[in-house]
């Protein structure tokens, strides 16, 4: 079922340089603390944003710059070639190709989907004081998330 209410969402990293719109409202929302995100972000932390790839759209001339950090996960991380900052980033998730966005990169994050767990909170630089479920450990921090990205992609299947 399509949403008629959303509308689409600006986004950019932090110079502006690299500009994206967002189609479709993102279905999931968590935060990572393993150390490719601390690297990736330069933060403690990475707080995202998922939706399906195609509902993304990069503006021509964007300067992003995508890279793979570790394989697995099949993550493209893409950075701004201006001030390389974080961007957005793209995976596999079965069949579906899903988008990962810093909730920081969004102008509005009003209509966002609120951060439902911390994954790989083992890695935490400090303490999460917001009361979310806290997923320790490779596995355990992978299952929580795939079962959140399954979730999210039954609710919008019918997009």
């Amino acid at each position: 079922m399509a949403d008629s209410q959303f509308r689409p969402l600006a986004a950019s990293c932090s110079c502006g340089a690299s500009r994206f719109r967002v189609n479709a409202r993102p279905f999931a929302r968590f935060i990572c603390h393993c150390t490719i995100c601390q690297a990736y972000t330069g933060k403690p932390y990475s707080d995202v944003t998922v939706l399906r790839a195609r509902d993304v759209e990069v503006e021509a001339g964007a300067p992003v710059a995508y890279r793979k950090h570790r394989l697995p996960p099949n993550i493209e991380r893409g950075t701004c070639a201006s001030c390389g900052t974080p961007v957005l980033e793209f995976g596999l998730a079965g069949a579906a190709k899903l988008a990962f966005v810093p909730t920081a990169n969004y102008a509005d994050t009003t209509t966002l989907p609120p951060a439902s767990l911390h994954m790989f909170y083992h890695r935490r630089v400090s303490d999460a004081q917001d009361g979310l479920p806290r997923y320790s450990g490779y596995l355990r921090s992978q299952l929580a998330v795939v079962g959140l990205l399954l979730r999210g992609l039954f609710r919008c299947r019918d997009r």
